[in-house]
């Protein structure tokens, strides 16, 4: 019945989750006011899965290794490249690591944003928010995350966009939000972390911003629920009814 109830409230619309016990519940009528909204890629503004799988198995087709399902490199995401080419090669070849990671980078960066498409309303809801100060924090290689969103024409949103290799913690460490909002002179408390995994989550509350999770991306409902995000949203284009101002 909770599993029913729970995929009504996101069929309904925007899902407002309870603070932990003493605090008071979060109302439909409640708006927030930040200064800063920092957004995921992956899983958030776009369906990057078909141009990943696309790159991995491209790494195992060159390595001489079984290739896997979108719906098995799906679970591999999150943590960056290496972390995606570890748990693609696994025991079977874990010396070959650099080789496969090598690979996968090449095929990626000749083909990024041929198969990747953005999710419902997210051009349109970045519209909506012309004005306010986005950013962009990705594990994906900051020169990845950058050529995926010029791909896409979603750059000129963006104040600013950062990624990983740049030596800072990728998520769900707090570092590079921290940095982030450093960086662009505004409050962590002013600050709102959007994304579709716990990682997300996580990193927005260890930096003392707030939180809203999508339900429509690569992580699970419950799992983004159990990371106790401030909210968690069915549709990006829900964005905007957080927003006071």
């Amino acid at each position: 019945m909770k599993g029913r109830n729970q995929k009504k409230c996101l069929a309904d619309g925007l899902l407002m989750l309870k603070k932990p016990a003493g605090s008071p519940e979060k109302r439909l009528a409640d708006k927030i006011e930040v200064d800063l909204i920092v957004i995921d890629l992956d899983g958030t503004l776009a369906d990057t899965l078909p141009d990943l799988a696309a790159a991995a198995n491209y790494a195992c087709r060159r390595l001489g290794l079984p290739e896997h399902s979108p719906e098995v490199i799906r679970g591999m995401i999150g943590g960056g490249e290496r972390r995606l080419i570890e748990r693609l090669l696994g025991p079977a070849a874990p010396d070959r690591v650099e080789e496969g990671l090598h690979l996968y980078l090449d095929h990626y960066t000749r083909h990024n944003g041929e198969l990747t498409r953005l999710y419902p309303g997210v051009a349109e809801t970045l519209g909506r928010l012309a004005g306010r100060n986005l950013a962009v924090l990705s594990n994906k290689l900051e020169r990845l995350t950058r050529q995926a969103l010029a791909a896409m024409d979603l750059a000129r949103f963006f104040t600013a966009i950062r990624g990983g290799g740049e030596g800072i913690p990728l998520k769900p460490a707090p570092d590079g939000l921290a940095a982030l909002t450093a960086d662009l002179g505004v409050r962590p408390g002013r600050t709102l972390m959007v994304g579709d995994k716990p990682a997300d989550i996580l990193t927005g509350r260890g930096a003392g911003a707030r939180t809203a999770a999508v339900a429509y991306g690569y992580g699970d409902p419950d799992s983004l629920r159990a990371a106790s995000p401030d909210f968690l949203l069915a549709r990006f284009s829900q964005l905007p009814d957080l927003l006071a101002g």
